[in-house]
This record gives structure tokens, C-alpha cells and sequence, in this order.
């Protein structure tokens, strides 16, 4: 039996306007600025170190955890033109300008971005009202600490993910 495709063919779609609205947010406040400081902050000097060793091909195993969060790091510098050849050795070293800071911070930023929605998403799922997803999507959202956190070179906003 043969089934015809019947003309015009229609597709509806629904659109969380919320959702759309905290992504938008949470991407903005969380990629703009990624190039200030454009020196080393906090936990850079520490995953730093180890996206620069995969750089130059070297392969370590540290007692953090496992290493797909430092390789994930290491790609984000890799697409970014990244060398490896930095040395990570104090908070506040100026980066010079064959260093991509954009590239480096992006990844992690992009994953604490993609939290917010994940929040609210989670939120529905747990079946709470809109407003209750809306509440715990915007707390995360105006974390000051966690906006500032999410735009560093850091392997933490990996935990979230995997």
C-alpha cells in the first residue's frame, strides 16, 4: 500500500518564550566581555598548565579526575590557534597578544551558559510550576560569582555535563 503525501504539507511548532528568553540571557551575560581581564584570573594558572601540556602532545593523568575535561579545554584552545607555549606561573600575568583569551574561555563559558536553560528545563521536568522554573533559571542566571566563574578557563562547568 502506497501513502500519498498530501498537499500543503503543515508543521506546527510550540515555542517556551521563557526558555527562549534565559538562553538569550545566559549567553549574554556569560559570553560577553570573555577578553577582560586579559590576564591570567584565579584557576587559569592551575588548567592553564594543562591545556598548554596537551598542546605540545604530552598526555598526563593529575588526581583532579579523569582528563576529558582538560582535553575538552585543550580543543577549545586548539580551534582558537592556541601554541601552548605560555607560561601559566602567576594570577595577573598579562597575556600577550598571540594568545587567543576569547578561544580559551569560550567553552567553559558556552557550558555555563547552556546551564540556565538546563535549570529550567530540569525544573519542568521534576514537574514544578513555570514560575518555580523561571525562579531557579533566574537565580543561577544573576549569580554574580557564578557569571564571573563561568567566563574563566576552568574545568568545573564541565562537572554539570558529564
Amino acid at each position: 500500500m502506497s501513502v500519498m503525501l498530501q498537499l500543503p504539507l503543515v508543521v506546527t511548532a510550540q515555542v517556551d518564550l521563557v526558555l527562549v528568553l534565559v538562553s538569550l540571557l545566559a549567553l549574554w551575560t556569560r559570553l560577553s566581555h570573555l577578553s577582560y581581564p586579559n590576564a591570567v584570573v584565579f584557576d587559569e594558572v592551575y588548567y592553564g598548565q594543562f591545556v598548554s601540556l596537551y598542546m605540545k602532545r604530552v598526555f598526563f593523568i593529575d588526581d583532579s579526575g579523569p582528563p576529558l575535561g582538560h582535553m575538552i579545554l585543550a580543543l577549545g584552545a586548539y580551534l582558537g590557534g592556541f601554541d601552548g607555549n605560555f607560561v601559566w606561573n602567576r594570577i595577573g600575568a598579562e597575556y600577550p597578544s598571540s594568545v587567543s583569551v576569547w578561544s580559551l574561555r569560550l567553552l567553559p563559558a558556552l557550558c555555563g551558559a547552556l546551564s540556565v536553560p538546563l535549570v529550567y528545563l530540569l525544573t519542568l521536568e521534576l514537574r514544578f510550576s513555570h514560575l518555580s522554573a523561571l525562579g531557579a533559571a533566574v537565580l543561577l542566571l544573576l549569580g554574580e560569582l557564578r557569571t564571573l566563574r563561568n567566563q574563566w578557563l576552568s574545568r568545573l562547568r564541565w562537572f554539570h555535563w558529564f
